[in-house]
């Protein structure tokens, strides 16, 4: 109750100080909370039932605008305020929804970054960084970035869509870079970055190597980002036969490809002529203790301390992936910040779930059905159940052991009727060229069934919450 009312004072004070500066409060006027007229007035003060959660899920937003305004200090909201100091907002301790960067909110990279360097640096090779979605490439790549901009290297970025091909890549990397790197004049008005660098014409993989003579520096590093997205043949061609000249020449021009794909092969295509010029660095799933520490960092960015329930929680819904530990943990956090609290109860964990669970996509739920309610002669809700559990390497692999008439897949026994029904599905990936290990296709899917699973175990944990926890997905 003091929250809603803290919320009250904000949303009332915010209207009396506009009335008199006609400065309208960014978060609110763009929320439609507040509208105002083009002399800057508040017309109204909606009151709906959103209002209370907009105003505590964007305290920190408001607060500066709010100070922006003139004389008046916002009420304190307890420990969890940003305002103080070296304390951040729930949704930049926990990034689902964007890359991380800086060395000192990454967690269990330290190897992968320091074999790319050495492979660049030392080796003069070029890199491909690969894995499933949700891993963190690229949040190791901005990190990888750093690194090599505080080395004295020239960065270059660019993001590929299903569109790119050869000749839009190498511009888009020669346009990320400053024009005062130029050693020509541009040739052409409206060239962007170092554009003048590159013919005009379409370009070939032998005018790549000749750029670095048009530059003022030495080394330039080129980082690709999702390069799985392009599905022409030719560009990848192309690039291979770029790297190959390169790496012949050693020119002090580099790649560094990142991209979603399960093994090399499928990401740069069949070249074996730059194998030997690349290193292949698949990106494995974090342990259970790089998974609790990061909810610990991201605790102490937000002001917030994580109870062992509450780590124990995250990593049994997460299995390795960040992206699922820094949802859930955001949407702990941004719980507990309700309360104005700095630890986190059971109550936090409750509400997360049972979000993350509202929030399923209709693909999922779809998915989900139709593997539950299909007659295989096996409870299908068992089955997803013990499997999201199962047994996986660093890579996220499952042993594949036939046994009889069934399959035992990552120590889970499944019917070759259910083993056939998961495949056709896309729930899980065909076995792999030995035929002795799959993966998890669908990880949405999975971390719904994950979910599913974490929400008994509150309910068992803690009976008196059983009313809260609303059934608002398939059980």
């Amino acid at each position: 109750m003091a929250g809603s009312f803290q919320a009250l004072q904000v949303a009332g004070f915010c209207v009396k100080k506009s009335r008199r500066h006609t400065i309208p409060t960014a978060q609110l006027v763009k929320s439609g909370i507040i509208r105002f007229p083009r002399s800057g007035v508040p017309m109204r003060l909606y009151s709906h039932m959103n209002l209370l959660d907009f105003i505590l899920d964007r305290w920190e937003a408001i607060c500066r605008a709010w100070e922006r305004l003139g004389d008046l200090k916002p009420p304190k909201r307890g420990a969890s305020s940003a305002a103080r100091p070296g304390v951040v907002s729930a949704s930049d301790a926990f990034t689902p929804t964007r890359p991380r960067s800086g060395a000192r909110t990454l967690v269990g990279r330290e190897a992968e970054i320091a074999r790319i360097l050495e492979a660049i640096m030392d080796e003069n090779a070029h890199v491909v960084l690969y894995s499933e979605r949700g891993r963190g490439k690229t949040s190791l790549s901005n990190l990888v970035a750093d690194s090599f901009r505080k080395r004295g290297a020239i960065v270059a970025r660019h993001t590929c869509d299903a569109n790119s091909d050869f000749d839009s890549m190498m511009r888009g990397l020669m346009r990320n870079l400053a024009p005062s790197l130029l050693s020509i004049r541009p040739m052409e008005a409206g060239q962007e970055g170092c554009e003048a660098a590159l013919p005009t014409r379409h370009l070939r993989p032998a005018d790549i190597p000749l750029v670095i003579e048009r530059l003022t520096c030495p080394f330039v590093l080129f980082l690709v980002d999702e390069f799985d997205r392009i599905q022409d043949t030719e560009t990848r061609t192309k690039l291979a036969d770029t790297i190959k000249i390169l790496s012949d020449h050693a020119i002090r021009m580099h790649f560094m490809i990142v991209g979603v794909s399960a093994t090399l092969e499928q990401i740069i295509g069949q070249h074996p002529s730059i194998q030997r010029n690349i290193v292949a660095i698949h990106l494995p799933l974090l342990t259970d203790d790089e998974i609790a520490l990061m909810l610990e960092k991201g605790g102490r960015q937000a002001g917030l301390q994580f109870s062992e329930e509450a780590k124990e929680l995250v990593v049994f819904v997460a299995r390795g992936m960040p992206y699922m530990a820094q949802l859930l943990g955001l949407r702990v956090t941004q719980a507990a910040l309700r309360r104005a609290a700095t630890s986190v109860i059971r109550e936090d964990l409750v509400s997360a779930v049972n979000r993350l669970l509202d929030e399923a996509g209709s693909g999922v739920l779809m998915i989900y059905r139709a593997l539950t309610e299909s007659e295989v002669g096996e409870d299908m809700h068992a089955v997803l159940r013990r499997l999201a559990t199962a047994r996986q390497d660093e890579r996220g692999r499952m042993s594949i052991v036939k046994s009889g008439g069934d399959v035992v897949v990552g120590g889970i026994r499944l019917t070759q009727e259910a083993w056939s029904l998961l495949i056709a599905a896309g729930a899980l990936a065909p076995p792999d060229g030995d035929g002795t290990t799959t993966q998890i296709l669908d990880r949405p899917l999975f971390y719904h069934v994950q979910l599913l699973a974490a929400r008994e175990r509150l309910i068992e944990a803690s009976p008196r919450s059983a009313d809260t926890l609303v059934q608002t997905s398939i059980a």
